[in-house]
């Protein structure tokens, strides 16, 4: 839709409370966008979180049993070994990083 310049102070005023009905229908749409994204992450997070709770606790012996603060211990013991830790740099340098289909 081609429009005519404004030429009257009115056309302009007119003009002017368009511009800014748009700017702000703009300026909402960019929320609900953000919001949107923000949730998406969110899911994802919690979808990561999750699954690889899950992994740990396949590899706990009745973790039911453990408290939060003796999982957290043994993590800690099991990440000061040495082979973990150079596992742990080698699959940072070296791995492209992939999005799980799954997640």
């Amino acid at each position: 839709m081609i429009r005519k310049k404004p030429n009257t102070l009115e056309e302009l005023t007119e003009e002017m409370k368009r511009s800014e009905k748009q700017l702000h229908y703009w300026e909402d749409q960019e929320k609900i966008l953000r919001h949107r994204v923000s949730e998406l992450t969110r899911r994802e997070r919690t979808n990561r979180l999750c699954t690889r709770a899950g992994m740990l606790e396949s590899f706990l012996e009745k973790p039911e049993q453990l408290t939060n603060n003796q999982v957290m211990e043994l993590l800690k013991v099991a990440f000061r070994q040495p082979e973990v830790m150079q596992t742990l740099r080698e699959m940072l340098e070296s791995e492209p990083v992939i999005k799980d289909p799954l997640e």
